[in-house]
């Protein structure tokens, strides 16, 4: 079934098939064993000077809107091209296969002209599986981002604690300073914060996806999840710690090692062909052990991971509901957390490559709460 792609490349299924960043929409098309994307004047040329693939032909549009525009009625410009390709290039009576985000309105016009188009979600289910390469270029992305982490380190061993609070260089510590210091050190790694990044403490930890804002208090938790894009590859990776200044609470303490048992687990449970949900209700399992409940009002209240590669989440999923079955060559994360509004958060992430026999950890990196 040939396939239609009108996006540009923060569509991650359009990197994928292309292997190259193009900043606006262009049209990628699959058909007959063939690939082609169809370019302007300003991205044509540095296109065919970077692409590798044989299979892929370039294909440039200004000679085909010369003869688009010709073409009856009012109807947008891209939708008239895309039935133009589609004419040129399918054969009539193919059904086209179109990502789920593929332009509304440009589905409605085909369709109205006699074109049979079938939404496919995953669009390329093969992503969830990396090759040699995609292992290489990701195990060097979490490399860079554990020097994130030395950096995070490095500034709290020479902050100092001042009564409740936490000074660095005569300043008194906060989310924003830390982001400010990571986000330096990103550029060092030729990493982006295309996402965000979440350095979070005190009650904002207790809240997963809280960003984290505002000062940082001594012997309160600091979640720091980093998930950087690679900017040479493109390529994820996502690794979390939970660090305290000072003396952690007895309760953020027995939450730590709990988290760290609950990722033990869940570890244990990773090869191919194992249900994804099985490690989520490993983690589950050792949490309620350890005497913490789990549910979405506090506790351990989210999945316990997700794929990783060209999006930081992606399949396969693995929570609870998941109907993954792991592969060999999958990559994924194993974050259990533990989060309660009175004593904050805790929350311990890994990436790790599935394979036959277990699981290899892409993230080897130090797992301890006190920094002093």
């Amino acid at each position: 079934m040939p396939k239609l792609i009108y996006a540009s490349t923060k569509n991650r299924d359009l990197f994928y098939a292309l292997k190259i960043e193009v900043s606006d929409p262009v049209f990628f098309l699959e058909s007959g064993g063939r690939k082609y994307v169809f370019l302007d004047a300003r991205e044509f040329g540095i296109f065919s000077e970077q692409n590798e693939n044989r299979a892929m032909e370039a294909v440039p549009l200004e000679p085909l809107l010369t003869e688009i525009s010709k073409a009856d009625g009012n109807m947008e410009i891209a939708n008239k091209t895309a039935l133009h390709l589609l004419k040129t290039y399918c054969e009539r009576s193919e059904a086209v296969s179109v990502p789920e985000d593929f332009p509304l309105s440009m589905a409605d016009f085909l369709r109205a002209k006699g074109i049979s188009l079938t939404v496919q979600n995953p669009f390329y289910p093969e992503r969830a599986v990396k090759n040699s390469d995609e292992i290489s270029l990701m195990k060097e992305a979490a490399k860079r981002t554990m020097k994130i982490f030395e950096k995070i380190e490095e500034i709290l061993k020479e902050a100092a604690i001042e009564g409740e609070y936490i000074k660095y260089n005569g300043e008194i510590l906060t989310s924003e300073l830390l982001k400010k210091e990571t986000a330096m050190e990103m550029a060092r790694q030729e990493l982006i914060d295309s996402e965000g990044i979440i350095i979070s403490s005190g009650q904002h930890s207790a809240i997963p996806h809280h960003p984290g804002t505002g000062l940082i208090k001594a012997g309160s938790p600091i979640v720091c999840d980093i998930f950087p894009k690679s900017k040479i590859s493109g390529y994820f990776s996502d690794i979390s710690r939970t660090y305290v200044k000072g003396v952690p609470s007895k309760e953020i303490s027995a939450m730590f090692n709990a988290v760290l048992r609950a990722q033990e687990a869940g570890i244990k449970k990773v090869r191919a062909g194992v249900p994804a949900k099985e490690i989520h209700n490993a983690c589950a399992a050792s949490l309620k052990e350890s005497g913490f409940e789990t549910s979405e009002k506090g506790g351990f209240m989210h999945s316990a991971g997700h794929g990783v590669g060209l999006e930081v989440h992606e399949r396969p999923t693995v929570g609870p509901n998941s109907k993954a079955i792991l592969e060999t060559g999958n990559i994924i994360t194993i974050e259990p957390g533990l989060y309660y509004p009175e004593f904050g958060g805790v929350r311990i992430e890994d990436m790790f490559l599935v394979t036959e026999t277990g699981a290899i950890c892409l993230t080897e990196y130090t797992r301890k709460l006190v920094i002093n």
